[in-house]
């Protein structure tokens, strides 16, 4: 790409950051040899960091963008900046840091939203015995063993890229292609799937086979990380805007920045946009299911599924009580071990996340991006408006 001086400056300021707080870049997709010259550095302190994004905040405006380039980058720096301001020291409320880092207003949910939460649960889950019991059972008789979880995740994938091409059509790049990666990261901070987009319209998608691989997942996590989720906007937004309007803001994914909300909510409602409830439930039925005949009925799966979506509110409002109302963990624990539907495992794996200081808000990126979307299309985004999402730069701002 051509890129000019506020660019190369722009790129090595967040490489810059990235060494202080590790994971803060999540992609990079630019010229390698920025990269190479920050990995060649000392470490640059946080107040000189602080000095330069001011700087090129200063600078932004003499560049002669659009109006809508001009603010897109504005808000990015807004959130550089505050990342930095938290590198040095400087106190800043959670509640303000959201705002500046993610262009929208963190807010408490109504509890009242989750009174019921525990009686719908019983209700699509139902049996003998306690709720717990019953959804502990459930997830032993829906784990994947391990020696099928590529295969399967790979039908997955396949069945959402051809869904994505019938409803997009000539829109995924030709070359596209994903490389799936089994992990075992159980000292680390602990997904069941994670995409790693590498560039050239290739994303790795990290797969861990021991934790929560149920047959009935297979078919969101594809839509979610691959199609028409994660990997197809981040390959289409490499296409039309780094490769063809050469815009360098485009080369990286600042996870503490606008953009992370949107492409969450984008991945959360990539599965709706492809199937109806029924038809995604048949289709898991059909493809995942090892023994149908051991299942639940077609339409007391589709309540499961209409309830599950739950679950984003409530780790929502899981962490919101850690992160703002300051809960100790023996409370969190309490919390949300008292609605049944997620156990103590989960729960330590999400005080883990909330510990990190590179993944600690990630629990609110899902609910709240998805309402976003929701806000101003509709419950379902038509193909049109999805596909608008896809390839537009989105603030959050810029659906309120």
């Amino acid at each position: 790409m051509n890129l000019s001086d506020f660019g190369r400056r722009f790129l090595c300021l967040v490489h810059r950051i990235d060494k202080h707080n590790k994971g803060y870049v999540d992609f990079y997709i630019g010229p390698k040899k920025i990269r190479k010259i920050v990995d060649n550095e000392v470490i640059i302190s946080p107040n000189k960091l602080l000095i330069d994004c001011k700087a090129l905040q200063k600078d932004l405006f003499k560049q002669g963008y659009d109006k809508k380039r001009e603010l897109y980058l504005e808000k990015m720096f807004t959130a550089m900046r505050t990342s930095i301001e938290i590198l040095n020291g400087i106190e800043i409320p959670i509640k303000e840091q959201f705002l500046r880092l993610y262009d929208v207003v963190l807010q408490p949910i109504k509890e009242s939203e989750l009174d019921n939460l525990k009686e719908e649960f019983n209700a699509a889950y139902g049996g003998p015995g306690s709720l717990e019991n019953r959804m502990s059972d459930l997830r032993v008789r829906r784990t994947v063993p391990e020696g099928k979880v590529f295969e399967l995740f790979k039908k997955a994938l396949d069945i959402t890229r051809e869904r994505t091409k019938e409803l997009f059509v000539n829109f995924l790049p030709q070359k596209e292609r994903i490389v799936i990666e089994l992990v075992n990261n159980n000292d680390e901070v602990k997904w069941a799937y994670y995409n790693w987009y590498k560039g050239n319209f290739c994303s790795r998608i990290e797969v861990n086979p021991n934790y929560n691989m149920y047959w009935t997942a297979f078919l969101y996590a594809a839509a979610h990380e691959a199609y028409p989720g994660h990997h197809t906007e981040f390959a289409i937004k490499e296409r039309v805007l780094y490769r063809e309007l050469d815009q360098f803001e485009h080369s990286i994914l600042l996870l503490h920045s606008p953009k992370l909300i949107l492409s969450e909510g984008i991945a959360e409602l990539a599965v709706e946009v492809l199937f109806s409830n029924r038809e995604a439930v048949e289709i898991s039925l059909r493809e995942f299911c090892p023994d149908s005949s051991n299942e639940d009925s077609l339409e007391i799966m589709m309540a499961q599924n209409k309830v599950k979506r739950k679950l984003t509110l409530f780790w929502y409002s899981f962490a919101y009580h850690a992160l703002i109302d300051k809960y100790k963990d023996e409370e969190l624990i309490r919390y949300g071990t008292n609605f049944e539907i997620v156990n103590k495992e989960n729960i330590k794996v999400q005080l883990k996340k909330l510990s990190d200081p590179v993944y600690s808000k990630n629990a609110f990126m899902y609910n709240l991006g998805s309402n976003l979307i929701k806000h101003k299309y509709g419950e379902l985004p038509s193909i049109k408006d999805f596909r608008y999402l896809l390839v537009n730069p989105i603030l959050p701002s810029d659906l309120l």
